[in-house]
């Protein structure tokens, strides 16, 4: 059984991709690192250093939330219907 998450796209990511969000079909036992990992393939290099290599985490230069909270572990389970914000992180000054 597949499910669909929707996945809006700010800053660098949207233009990337040419529109503010896409909607990705996953198996229902897929997690955040499938759609991120889907998404490199599709859209090139950018998507894929969210997830720092080193650490195994979402790295600190990305802001990655999932129905308004945000995330850290790309190994997170995803629901049918689920809402995933991906956007770069903002340095304040």
């Amino acid at each position: 059984m597949n499910i669909r998450v929707r996945v809006v796209l700010l800053a660098n990511f949207k233009e990337i991709v040419g529109k503010k969000e896409v909607i990705e079909e996953v198996n229902s036992n897929s997690k955040l690192r499938h759609i991120l990992d889907r998404l490199a393939k599709k859209y090139g290099k950018d998507f894929k250093q969210i997830v720092d290599p080193k650490k195994g985490v979402i790295s600190s230069e990305f802001l990655v939330s999932i129905n308004g909270k945000n995330v850290r572990d790309p190994d997170v389970r995803l629901n049918n219907g689920d809402t995933l914000v991906i956007t770069i992180a903002v340095g304040g000054g």
